[in-house]
């Protein structure tokens, strides 16, 4: 079928989903969904991410996800189709971002569980009477002994020690990192796919929920792949960053110290 986004629409309402129920449970925005519909990958962000975000689609809905990535692959893509039948696999990296979400609801209901409790044990152990040391009063009578008194220290008046403004701020007026060294803080304000790769080696690559801080430190270049800028928050050097884009856009952001100024407000 040409029209591929036509079929997951079907399938979609033939089960009386609502896009607004796929970015519930999947935690796609709304936007990047209804443009899948619309054949429009261009509002996708492409590689692993879009064929992530097809084979959670295709789950809601109850297609065949193997089926349907391999059809939106051949549909947009170009790529061949399988000549011969072969075990349903899924791809590293789409596993991993299956997994991740699993994880991420996994943590979310133990936050959920252990917070009453916790709440209980604090309660009862404020309420535990404490034995109070004993006071001086109680102390047997110590015998009389001679306290020596030492003459006061002669005071030295040193000069003030100044730091050059330059210095204290850093670099463009920066509050200094580690030495040689940006310090960047990720704090979405919502769910957010979120990959970041420092000095070429990727440290992050995951579904970021609100609340959740990540802090790197920066020696040369960083490049953050954010699949829903809207929800995206950071930091670099403890001052906020500029807005990458709006809800359900795809944004990359190269922060090095020769394009810090550009990402900061």
């Amino acid at each position: 079928m040409s029209d591929f986004g036509g079929k997951l629409r079907l399938a979609r309402e033939r089960r009386g989903i609502s896009l607004r129920q796929i970015a519930a449970s999947t935690k796609i925005s709304v936007a990047v969904l209804e443009a899948l519909e619309r054949n429009d990958i261009s509002k996708l962000p492409g590689g692993i991410f879009s064929r992530a975000f097809v084979r959670s689609y295709a789950i809601e809905v109850g297609l065949d996800p193997d089926e349907t990535v391999q059809e939106f692959l051949d549909r947009f893509q170009g790529e061949p189709a399988r000549t011969s039948p072969a075990p349903a696999t899924v791809p590293e990296d789409e596993s991993t971002f299956e997994i991740q979400q699993r994880v991420a609801r996994a943590v979310l209901l133990l936050v959920v569980i252990s917070v009453p409790l916790i709440g209980v044990v604090l309660y009862f152990t404020m309420r535990t009477p404490r034995s109070s040391p004993p006071t001086a009063a109680s102390e047997p009578a110590s015998t009389p002994s001679t306290t020596s008194v030492r003459p006061p220290a002669a005071s030295i008046n040193l000069p003030p020690v100044t730091t050059p403004p330059d210095a204290a701020l850093g670099r463009q007026g920066l509050p200094p990192a580690t030495a040689g060294t940006i310090r960047l803080e990720l704090h979405p304000t919502g769910d957010c796919w979120v990959k970041l790769t420092i000095d070429g080696r990727p440290v992050v690559s995951r579904l970021m929920h609100a609340g959740e801080t990540e802090v790197h430190e920066v020696r040369d270049t960083a490049v953050i792949d954010v699949g829903n800028a809207g929800t995206f928050a950071y930091s670099v050097n403890g001052r906020p960053g500029k807005p990458l884009g709006g809800e359900g856009q795809v944004r990359t952001a190269r922060i090095s110290r020769d394009t810090l100024t550009q990402y900061l407000q």
